[in-house]
C-alpha cells in the first residue's frame, strides 16, 4: 500500500468518526421526542432536535411541520411563515399550515391575510373547530378596528392572539377535544340592517356537505392518500367482501400510480335520509393519460365530529 493510499483511508476513517455520531444522533430522534418539546415549550431544543430528525428523513411532513412550529415558538416568525407556506403547497388539503400562517400573520396585525388563511383552512375542512374559533376572533377584531376606525378614534392595537397548532391531525381529530358536535359556521360581521334572518341551517349543511365532496375528489386528484382516506368513516363499508384493511391496501397502490389524474364532481344533488346521514349523488368525470370514463357516483356520508365522513360509496346505472 503505498503512502498516498493510506493516507487517503486514514482520511476516509477519520471523515466517518466525525460524521457518524451526528447521524447517530439523529437516528435517535422521535418524532414523539418533538412532539414533547413543543409540548413543553423547549423551542430551542424542539428545533435542534427536528432539524436532526429532517437530516435522517428529509422532507418528512410531521417533522418539518414541528420544525416550523419551533421556529414561531422562538420567535423566527418570518422562518416560520415561509416554512408553514412550503407546507401549505405541498399540502393544500390538510388545514393545519394554512392555520398556523393564520395565527402568525394575525400576531404581526396582519389581520386580513390572517382571514384569508383561515378561510383557506375552511374549504377543505369545514368543520375544524380551531381555525373555527380563529375566524371567530379575527372577524371580531377587524369589526372593532372598522368600528374605532369610523370613530377616528386613536389606532388600536391591531394583534389578534389566536391558537397556534402544535401537530397534524386528522379526521377524527378535527374537533377539539370534550366537544361533541361540530361547530356552526362563522359569519362575517354584519353592517347595516340585521333585520333579515340568518340563512337556515339546512342551506349551512349543503355547503359544508358540498365543500367535503369536492375536497375529497381534490385529494383523489392530487393523489394524496393521507388526505383522502381521511374522508372515509371508520365504519365504511367498501363492498365486494372486502375489509377496511383490504380496501385501504387496494386504493394506496392505485393512488400510488404515477398517471396525471382528474376527478370532476358535476351536477351534485343531496337527499337527507337523517339528521347525521345525507346521500350525495353526482356525476363523476374521471381523466388521466391511460384511462378516462364518466360515471353516475352515489355516496352515503355520515355527520361525524371531524364534519362529514364517507360511509358507502356505489357506482349506479345513468338510467337509475
Amino acid at each position: 500500500m503505498t503512502r498516498r493510499s493510506a493516507a487517503r483511508r486514514c482520511a476516509r476513517r477519520l471523515g466517518a468518526l466525525i460524521v457518524l455520531p451526528s447521524l447517530a444522533i439523529a437516528a435517535t430522534v422521535t418524532l414523539d421526542d418533538l412532539h414533547s418539546e413543543i409540548d413543553a415549550g423547549h423551542f430551542e431544543a424542539a428545533a435542534s432536535q427536528a432539524a436532526d430528525y429532517l437530516e435522517a428523513h428529509p422532507g418528512d411532513r410531521d417533522a418539518r411541520f414541528l420544525h416550523a412550529r419551533a421556529l414561531a415558538g422562538r420567535g423566527e416568525i418570518q422562518a416560520a411563515i415561509d416554512a408553514y407556506e412550503d407546507l401549505a403547497t405541498d399540502y393544500p388539503l390538510r388545514p393545519e399550515p394554512a392555520n398556523n400562517l393564520a395565527v402568525l400573520h394575525a400576531e404581526r396585525g396582519e389581520l386580513e391575510t390572517a382571514r384569508d388563511w383561515l378561510e383557506k383552512a375552511l374549504a377543505t375542512q369545514p368543520a375544524y373547530a380551531t381555525a373555527h374559533r380563529n375566524l371567530g376572533d379575527v372577524y371580531t377584531a377587524l369589526a372593532e378596528l372598522a368600528y374605532r376606525n369610523a370613530l377616528d378614534s386613536d389606532a388600536v392595537d391591531s394583534k389578534t392572539p389566536l391558537t397556534l397548532l402544535d401537530r397534524f391531525y386528522y379526521a377524527q381529530e378535527s374537533v377539539a377535544p370534550g366537544q361533541t358536535e361540530a361547530p356552526a359556521p362563522v359569519r362575517r360581521p354584519v353592517t347595516g340592517d340585521t333585520s333579515e334572518p340568518d340563512p337556515a341551517a339546512p342551506a349551512d349543511d349543503d355547503r359544508s356537505i358540498l365543500q367535503s365532496v369536492r375536497a375529497w375528489a381534490i385529494a383523489w386528484s392530487n393523489q394524496d392518500f393521507a388526505a383522502y382516506t381521511d374522508f372515509y368513516a371508520e365504519d365504511f363499508d367498501p363492498g365486494d367482501d372486502l375489509s377496511r384493511a383490504q380496501w385501504l391496501s387496494v386504493r394506496k397502490a392505485r393512488l400510488a400510480r404515477p398517471d396525471d389524474i382528474h376527478i370532476h364532481i358535476d351536477a351534485p344533488q343531496i337527499e337527507r335520509i337523517a339528521e347525521d346521514r345525507v346521500r350525495v349523488s353526482f356525476t363523476q368525470r374521471y381523466q388521466s393519460p391511460r384511462y378516462s370514463d364518466r360515471t353516475r357516483k352515489r355516496l352515503l356520508l355520515t355527520r361525524t365530529d371531524g364534519g362529514w365522513r364517507i360511509l358507502r360509496e356505489t357506482t349506479v346505472d345513468e338510467g337509475r
